[in-house]
């Protein structure tokens, strides 16, 4: 998996880039996994950091099917774990589905580690601040999802992946479906060929 990151969240998480990896063991396998996945949409990920009431979330969304994932609340020290945050949500998006939940089984084999690297995808920030904007009403919908004080992510993340529509234009026409289910389309095509 490679989350690609802007400016201001690799300089707020600290990220490292492949090229500032010291030790040559570690700079080998980050490339390996950038040369092995660089360009299957389908293994790219954008992130974004924005606040909600004052503390950093990620905003993370799939090159290939815009399914977009917000973790709230994800500090410094916990970036490393970005792709374990990831399979969680995903597990429980996908929890009523078990063919699709054996799939993200292999999808999480298949690439066991995140790496980072610079975003540069237009097409990508401009669906993660739509998402931003329009969505999260620049974050403020989130507090729809807090009850009893705790904020549910994994429903918000459910809830805005399943039940609303993404649309994106295709040779100048604009087509709407729903990101779950297109993530799912992915998956089916990439295991069952």
């Amino acid at each position: 998996m490679i989350i690609y990151a802007t400016k201001k969240t690799i300089e707020t998480y600290k990220l490292k880039m492949p090229e500032e990896f010291i030790d040559p063991t570690v700079r080998s396998l980050v490339q390996s996994i950038i040369e092995k996945e660089q360009g299957n949409r389908l293994f790219e990920w954008g992130a974004k950091l924005f606040y909600f009431d004052g503390r950093k979330c990620l905003l993370l969304t799939n090159f290939a099917s815009r399914m977009t994932l917000v973790m709230p609340g994800l500090e410094v020290s916990e970036i490393r774990y970005a792709s374990e945050v990831v399979g969680g949500f995903l597990d429980y998006i996908y929890s009523d589905d078990k063919e699709i939940s054996d799939l993200l089984k292999l999808y999480f084999a298949e690439q066991p580690y995140a790496c980072y690297s610079r975003l540069t995808d237009k097409s990508v920030i401009s669906s993660m601040n739509s998402y931003l904007r329009y969505y999260l009403w620049n974050g403020n919908r989130m507090y729809d999802y807090i009850w009893d004080n705790i904020l549910h992510s994994k429903e918000l993340n459910k809830k805005c992946n399943k039940e609303y529509p993404f649309g994106i234009t295709v040779n100048g026409k604009k087509e709407y479906y729903f990101p779950a289910q297109k993530f799912a389309e992915l998956l089916r095509e990439r295991y069952y060929q």
